[in-house]
């Protein structure tokens, strides 16, 4: 019987010798790791595009809800509502205010949200799950729905346009720049 043991050349060993440094030893972090300091994710939002390669976004979404138990609520931008084939806009004025108009999206787009909420609910999110529609500038709307919003966590697509990076500093990095939660980046 023969002992196959590896010889190590200590002088290549580096891994093995590490030690922490002064600035990751756990007594000098300002955070500690502990039961009290884990968030909690009650409430996520989620952009959709209407792409199919957003649904991977809903994938990452359920199984965040189903650990936490969080509200999904998907955020939809219209860039110009005449855009969106087949879908119409209602408005009613209550009392002849037109502050208090209320708008409905009928159409299509409706019937396709309402699918991906079936999705989610096959893939087994059990928590609430809504939708907004939103026209307007996609990276402002998305913004400022966070800040009205009350969510702990932002998940969103990095779209691909001429190369991964150039999209990721152009709309995903500007979102990241304006918004004080989590954001998870689906690519």
């Amino acid at each position: 019987m023969t002992d196959n043991k590896e010889s190590v050349d200590p002088s290549n060993n580096d891994k093995t010798n590490l030690n922490p440094t002064q600035e990751s030893s756990v007594a000098s972090q300002a955070y500690s790791i502990s039961k009290e300091n884990v968030p909690s994710i009650s409430k996520i939002l989620i952009t959709d595009d209407g792409q199919d390669e957003s649904n991977k976004v809903f994938n990452y979404a359920v199984s965040l809800s189903k650990y936490s138990g969080a509200e999904l609520q998907i955020l939809r931008i219209l860039e110009k509502f005449e855009k969106v084939e087949g879908a119409s806009l209602e408005g009613v004025s209550a009392q002849g205010s037109n502050k208090n108009i209320k708008q409905e999206v009928k159409g299509p787009v409706i019937e396709e949200m309402e699918l991906k909420i079936k999705r989610c609910r096959e893939a087994g999110c059990e928590s609430k799950i809504s939708y907004k529609f939103k026209v307007g500038n996609p990276l402002e709307e998305i913004v400022k729905e966070i800040k009205v919003g009350n969510y702990d966590m932002l998940i969103l697509r990095s779209v691909h346009l001429d190369s991964g990076v150039r999209a990721f500093f152009s709309s995903a990095r500007k979102i990241i720049g304006n918004v004080d939660i989590p954001v998870l980046v689906v690519r």
